[in-house]
C-alpha cells in the first residue's frame, strides 16, 4: 500500500513538472504584445533553426515561421541587419497585395523596413528565383523604389524595401479628411513627371521577355519619401507571380486587348499610365485602384464620355480647377492621357514619347487670377484640339 501510494505521488509531481515545463515553453513561444514582434531563435554553430514571429491585427494573429539557413541577401552594403533583429523589430501589418501580406518593422536603432511575404508564386526553382529578384534589384531609377534584400527558402519568400515615409498617391488623393492640405495642381504634375520617367526606365531596361516591365501601376503603387520624392514600387513583380492570380489582380489585364486578345504588352502599361493620369486630373477613385471594400470608377470610360457629351471643366478635380493658369497645362495632359488609354495598344503611344509630352507641360506659376473656372468652359473637342494643337506645335 506505501508503495504503491509513493508511486501514485511520484507520478503526480512527474505531470506537474512536465505541466509547469509545458507552460513555460509555450508562454515563453507565445507571448504577445500589440504591433510588435517575438521571436525565439535557437543557434547551432551560428546557424538560426528556429524562428517565430506573431504579429497581433485587430482580434486576429497573423503567425509567420521562417527557417533560417543563409539569412538576408543583401544588395546595399550600407543598411546590413541580420535575420534576427528584423523578426525582434517591432512592426505592423501595411496590408495585403496580390502578392501577400506587407509589414512596416521598424529596427531598433536602425532604418524602417517594409517586408513582402511573398505567396502564390510560379514554381520556380532557388536559382531562378534568385535570378529574377536580382535583375528587379539591378533597376535603379531616382524614381524607382529600391530593392534592399530578399530571402529565400523552402517555405518562405521574402522582400525587403526602404519605408517611404509619406504614404502613397492613394491615400493623398482621396483621403480627405482632417487638416488635409489640398493636393495641387503642380505637385500632380509632378508625380506624372516622376511615374512617366520611371516606366521609361523600366521599358528601356527590361530584361524578361514576355513579361510587362510594371504590369501593376496603380496609385497605391505610387509612394513618397520622406522628402516627397516620387517613387514607384512593385515593378518586376509581374515576372513571379502565377499566371491566374495576375490575371486577375494585376491592372494591366483590365486593359481592353486582355479583354478581346487575351495579351497583355509593354503598350500595356502605357494604358496604365493614362488610366493614372486621369485619376489625378479627376480625383475620382479608379476602380483599378480601388481597395477591397470601395466601389471605383471606370475613368477611362467615364472620361470618354465626359468628352464627347460636352460636359464642363467639372470634369477636373475641385482641388485644381480654381487655377486658372494650370487649365491649359491640365487639357494638355488629359489629351495625352486619352492617347495612352486608347483600345487598340498599336495607337497609343510609346512611353518615351509620353515622358516627353509630359515634361514639356510647364507648371504655372499661381496668381491671384487664379479663381474657380468651373463652368467656365466645356471640354468640347474645340478646346481638346487646342492641346493638340499646342503639342503638334513643340515637335
Amino acid at each position: 500500500m506505501n508503495i504503491s501510494f509513493i508511486i501514485n505521488v511520484v507520478l503526480l509531481l512527474a505531470i506537474i513538472l512536465l505541466l509547469l515545463l509545458y507552460y513555460n515553453t509555450y508562454t515563453r513561444l507565445n507571448k504577445i504584445v500589440k504591433g510588435q514582434i517575438h521571436t525565439v531563435i535557437e543557434k547551432e554553430d551560428d546557424v538560426e533553426i528556429g524562428v517565430e514571429k506573431k504579429i497581433e491585427i485587430g482580434e486576429g494573429t497573423v503567425i509567420m515561421t521562417v527557417e533560417q539557413r543563409k539569412g538576408l541577401i543583401f544588395f546595399n552594403d550600407n543598411q546590413k541587419f541580420q535575420m534576427g533583429e528584423l523578426l525582434r523589430a517591432s512592426a505592423e501589418p501595411l496590408g495585403h497585395g496580390i502578392l501577400g501580406n506587407s509589414y512596416k518593422a521598424m529596427l531598433n536603432g536602425g532604418p524602417t523596413i517594409v517586408v513582402k511575404r511573398l505567396r502564390d508564386l510560379k514554381p520556380f526553382t532557388k536559382e531562378e528565383f534568385e535570378k529574377i529578384v536580382n535583375a528587379i534589384a539591378d533597376m535603379k531609377h531616382p524614381n524607382l523604389l529600391p530593392l534592399l534584400a530578399y530571402y529565400h527558402s523552402r517555405d518562405e519568400k521574402l522582400m525587403l524595401y526602404s519605408f517611404a515615409g509619406n504614404g502613397n498617391l492613394f491615400s493623398r488623393l482621396h483621403d480627405r479628411g482632417g487638416n488635409r492640405a489640398p493636393f495641387s495642381w503642380n505637385s500632380r504634375l509632378s508625380v506624372a513627371r516622376g511615374v512617366a520617367r520611371a516606366l521609361v526606365y523600366l521599358h528601356l531596361n527590361h530584361k524578361f521577355q514576355n513579361v510587362v516591365p510594371h504590369g501593376n501601376l496603380r496609385s497605391s503603387n505610387v509612394l513618397f519619401d520622406e522628402n516627397d520624392a516620387v517613387l514607384v514600387s512593385d515593378f518586376g513583380l509581374a515576372s513571379l507571380i502565377a499566371q491566374p492570380i495576375a490575371a486577375q489582380h494585376m491592372v494591366v489585364y483590365k486593359s481592353p486587348e486582355y479583354g478581346y486578345a487575351r495579351k497583355v504588352t509593354m503598350q500595356s502599361d502605357v494604358w496604365s499610365y493614362g488610366s493614372l493620369l486621369i485619376e489625378l486630373l479627376t480625383g475620382k477613385v479608379s476602380i483599378n485602384s480601388a481597395p477591397q471594400g470601395t466601389n471605383g470608377v471606370d475613368l477611362c470610360s467615364w472620361v470618354h464620355r465626359a468628352v464627347r457629351e460636352e460636359w464642363t471643366a467639372e470634369i477636373f478635380d475641385k482641388e485644381i480647377s480654381g487655377q486658372k493658369s494650370a487649365l491649359p497645362g491640365m487639357l494638355r495632359l488629359l489629351q495625352l492621357a486619352m492617347r495612352c488609354i486608347e483600345r487598340f495598344p498599336e495607337k497609343r503611344p510609346e512611353m518615351r514619347e509620353v515622358m516627353r509630352e509630359v515634361e514639356k507641360i510647364q507648371a504655372p506659376v499661381i496668381t491671384e487670377d487664379d479663381d474657380d473656372v468651373s463652368g467656365d468652359r466645356s471640354l468640347t473637342d474645340d478646346s481638346l484640339s487646342t492641346s493638340t494643337s499646342i503639342i503638334g506645335d513643340e515637335r
